[in-house]
């Protein structure tokens, strides 16, 4: 934001944030547009600027523009693309020539109720999870609460909308044998290989690999860090989801990839082009699901498969909830405890210790026991 050059008309574009109110202008050079920035920031501070009102009949098709621009610097690439994605191709078309003013909570019910069903035209679509819909309803009350925050609004309808209910599912993984093939099918590429056996061994996000540096790997130590990055260090800005920073343990395979991973000559990324530059999420899509129909998985394959098979198999293995949380960096433990299906016999073992509809006799026997058995 700030000042910038207008590809279209090749003067510089003066952006900026007074307060709540956002101020754009065209002007002829650079020089100029910084000049009225600082001046519009000193009166700001003197507030002279108090005479400013909120822009009237302002359509959510604009104001889609500026809530992008704002969080843009705020989300992590992926979600950011995530959220992009859904306001423009599926908000935008609907909402977008209505006037904010216009936009009530019976219109949001038509909208939800609308993405329900399969689209016209389409013979093969196929409705919406239930789960899917809330995600553009969480975005949607992310825009009013911005709007009213901004003034565009009083309030926001969201207060009479609800979710909808959805139902707990359990997180798909890969089998030991089908994760294995897959990493033998991304041997052709040693980044890629590199970006699976990461995701097997330590359940990172993608987001948590693709910025993966160097420096956040100690081989000595045995662990890898999770940090956020700034362009101060000269790289690629970028935060970690939950803000939560963590080290995860290293195990002997994964050591020995990271060990014999090649480094950029001058790139201090882990995963890197030939250029060194970092790679994008959007690559690793693209090329893990391609390794995936060349190891023949009957799974759809994506990058966070690969966190959902780490959860699965350290619950498997009857490693403890906590810890599990916080190798994942999950922040409601809730999350963690999706993964609890892999270990159904912790849950049989729990209940062989009840003593209901036993002889009484043979319960004291057994407590007796547990005392002697204490007390040797």
């Amino acid at each position: 934001m700030a000042v910038r050059k207008d590809q279209k008309s090749g003067k510089w574009l003066m952006d900026v944030w007074v307060g709540v109110h956002r101020i754009r202008r065209l002007l002829p050079d650079r020089k100029t547009a910084e000049l009225l920035e600082k001046d519009l920031k000193v009166k700001e501070a003197r507030g002279e600027l108090l005479d400013i009102r909120p822009i009237k009949n302002i359509t959510f098709e604009a104001f889609s523009k500026d809530y992008l621009e704002y969080v843009r610097t705020n989300l992590s690439e992926g979600r950011y693309q995530g959220v992009e994605s859904v306001v423009r191709a599926t908000l935008v078309p609907y909402f977008g020539p209505k006037n904010l003013k216009e936009i009530d909570a019976r219109m949001i019910e038509t909208f939800k109720a609308a993405q329900a069903k399969p689209k016209e035209g389409k013979e093969k679509a196929r409705t919406l999870k239930a789960s899917s819909i809330n995600a553009y309803l969480k975005i949607l009350k992310t825009m009013f609460k911005l709007m009213v925050q901004w003034k565009n609004l009083k309030a926001s309808p969201f207060r009479e909308i609800k979710a909808l209910k959805v139902d707990d599912v359990e997180p798909p993984h890969l089998s030991i044998g089908d994760a294995n093939r897959l990493l033998e099918a991304c041997r052709g590429d040693r980044n890629l290989y590199a970006f699976a056996a990461i995701g097997l061994n330590t359940g990172m996000r993608v987001g948590e690999m693709v910025n993966l540096t160097w420096a956040d790997v100690d081989l000595r130590r045995g662990v890898v860090k999770v940090r956020g990055k700034t362009e101060a260090e000269g790289l690629r800005a970028w935060r970690v989801k939950t803000g939560d920073l963590r080290d995860i343990p290293v195990n002997d395979f994964l050591a020995e990839v990271l060990a014999k991973h090649p480094r950029h000559i001058t790139s201090p990324y882990v995963l890197y082009h030939e250029d060194g530059a970092p790679y994008t999420e959007g690559v690793i899509w693209w090329m893990l699901r391609k390794a995936g129909k060349d190891a023949k998985l009957t799974l759809r394959t994506y990058p966070h498969l690969l966190r959902h098979t780490f959860g699965t198999h350290l619950a498997a293995a009857g490693v403890d909830l906590v810890a599990i949380q916080r190798l994942m960096g999950h922040r409601d433990i809730k999350m963690t405890m999706r993964y609890l299906h892999a270990a159904p016999d912790r849950m049989k073992g729990a209940v062989e210790n009840l003593a209901f509809g036993r002889p009484i006799a043979q319960n004291l026997d057994s407590q007796g026991n547990e005392q002697n058995q204490q007390g040797g």
